[in-house]
This record gives structure tokens, C-alpha cells and sequence, in this order.
């Protein structure tokens, strides 16, 4: 795992998410709904909603694109593949995605 993720994970826990596994990647997940994911490219995959501001910002950083789980063709549009070089801006948008499916 990056350490970059387990900081992350270990702030968002405590604020009430759960880590798990999907596809045997690390994952932050509130009840049953995922919202992050550390991807075995080395980016963090975050559940933004393809509407609201935070996804259009996430968008807008260099390198960031829709995920496409696995590289494959379904993308999620609702989620974005924010690269390694923006590990500044991950909790940003993970506690975005936190937020988004606690409500």
C-alpha cells in the first residue's frame, strides 16, 4: 500500500469509514457504500458524483481521468483516477467522497 493511503485511511476511520477490499485493492467504504480505492496503478479512485463541483475539480488536475476499473472499458463516471503525482490533493477529495455517500 502507499503511505499516502494509509494516512488517509487511518483519518477517514476515525471519522467513521471502514477499510476493506474490493478486487483485491484497499478501499474506504461508509456502511456498504465504497468511495475510495487505491488502484494497482498507484492512484486513488474516489467517488465525487459526475455533478458536483469536486468531481469537475478533480478532473481538472493533471493526469486525472474517469476510472475505469482495471483499465477496462466500463468507466465509472460518477468516480476519478487521481494519479500518484496529486497525493497533495487526495484527502481533499476523499473526504469529498466520504462525505458524498454518508448522506
Amino acid at each position: 500500500m502507499d503511505s499516502e493511503f494509509d494516512a488517509i485511511a487511518v483519518d477517514l476511520v476515525a471519522r467513521g469509514a471502514t477499510l476493506g477490499q474490493m478486487m483485491g485493492h484497499p478501499m474506504l467504504k461508509v456502511g456498504s457504500s465504497m468511495f475510495a480505492a487505491f488502484t494497482g496503478d498507484g492512484h486513488l479512485a474516489v467517488k465525487l458524483g459526475r455533478s458536483t463541483a469536486e468531481h469537475a475539480d478533480a478532473l481538472a488536475l493533471p493526469g486525472a481521468r474517469l476510472w475505469a476499473p482495471g483499465g477496462g472499458a466500463r468507466v465509472f463516471y460518477d468516480w476519478v483516477s487521481l494519479p500518484p503525482d496529486q497525493e497533495d490533493q487526495w484527502m481533499r477529495f476523499a473526504e469529498a467522497g466520504r462525505l458524498l455517500v454518508s448522506r
